[in-house]
């Protein structure tokens, strides 16, 4: 955001927005070390009094149902990469190349987990400059977050609520899951917003056109839900024969709100150490031991940056084969 207009304001030296960046520096480092140690310190208080009880969870682990739950989970990223392309298509006026999209994408989610969470869209915004603005990257990120991040919320409250109190409750998703199909069916709030951040943005105000932006086909909303039928397919493999049913679909209902939860800690790539301290934080709501949720934390985790990284890696060897071929 550009500060208020002040006297002389305009003659300012470019290099003031360098300072002010250089200052920000350390001080988001010494937030983003005093997020990740804090948790960590949380961490090991809570798990201290639980080490017997974490060493036989872990001896039960089955490594060759992680692998499983790997490549479950590659389809939820396809899709996040898919959806995200649609965005850019409705944004830039025109299709553009899946083959060559998808990889960029998944590469940037990957580009995330460096210190400073903006370094992902940097790089997507850079890899792309020849077909996309960086201004058009930017406003796509940002409406996937907010309909994923919206969706995500009305999910895991109407599934908390049903798998702790009442399965009448999953009635709930109707209408979370109809709100989302009304926005991508009404791009005049999703325009209206685009121009409220041209205001506060000029960069983005190139976006902000009489044009008006076409409705989202339903297939929109069709990849934001399917992301969590792979997500929860994944939580089963992961912990089929550790867990019931019933816990299982719990933890993953809330480690997906400790995800939601982690986003506040903007500072910390990837929700790194935050995510399960919070997953931790509030047991009473799974009703299972610290060592479960531990254990649980962890292999999600790693199931889902593994997934990530899979993801990209086919991704470009499609686009790498595309082009030896081509050649």
């Amino acid at each position: 955001m550009n500060p208020p207009a002040t006297p002389h304001s305009s003659d300012a030296p470019p290099a003031s927005t360098e300072i002010q960046s250089k200052r920000a520096g350390p001080v988001r480092k010494a937030l983003m070390w005093l997020l990740i140690l804090g948790a960590a310190a949380f961490l090991t208080h809570v798990l201290a009094p639980e080490i017997s009880l974490l060493r036989q969870s872990m001896a039960a682990i089955r490594w060759p149902q992680i692998a499983l739950s790997i490549l479950v989970s590659i389809p939820m990223f396809v899709l996040k990469g898919c959806y995200h392309l649609n965005l850019l298509d409705r944004i830039a006026g025109e299709r553009s190349s899946r083959r060559r999209g998808l990889p960029i994408y998944l590469q940037a989610q990957l580009v995330r987990y460096l210190p400073g969470k903006i370094w992902g869209i940097v790089y997507q915004t850079q890899r792309m400059s020849q077909t996309h603005q960086p201004s058009e990257v930017v406003i796509a990120n940002l409406w996937q977050m907010a309909t994923t991040n919206a969706l995500a919320a009305g999910l895991v409250i109407s599934l908390m609520l049903a798998f702790r109190y009442d399965y009448a409750w999953l009635l709930l998703l109707i209408p979370v899951v109809i709100a989302v199909e009304w926005l991508h069916r009404h791009p005049a709030i999703e325009s209206w917003g685009l121009r409220q951040l041209s205001r506060f943005f000029p960069k983005l105000a190139p976006l902000a056109s009489t044009r008006p932006l076409p409705p989202m086909p339903w297939k929109g909303t069709a990849m934001l839900c399917s992301e969590w039928i792979f997500y929860f397919l994944a939580f089963a493999v992961m912990l089929h024969g550790l867990v019931g049913w019933h816990e299982l679909l719990l933890l993953g209902t809330w480690y997906g709100g400790a995800s939601l939860l982690a986003l506040a800690a903007f500072v910390v790539p990837a929700g790194i150490a935050v995510r399960e301290a919070i997953f931790l934080a509030v047991p009473d709501l799974t009703g299972a031991d610290a060592a479960t949720l531990a254990i649980t934390a962890t292999l999600a985790r790693l199931v889902f940056l593994g997934a990530e990284i899979a993801a990209a890696i086919f991704a470009s060897m499609l686009t790498f084969g595309n082009r030896h071929e081509q050649g």
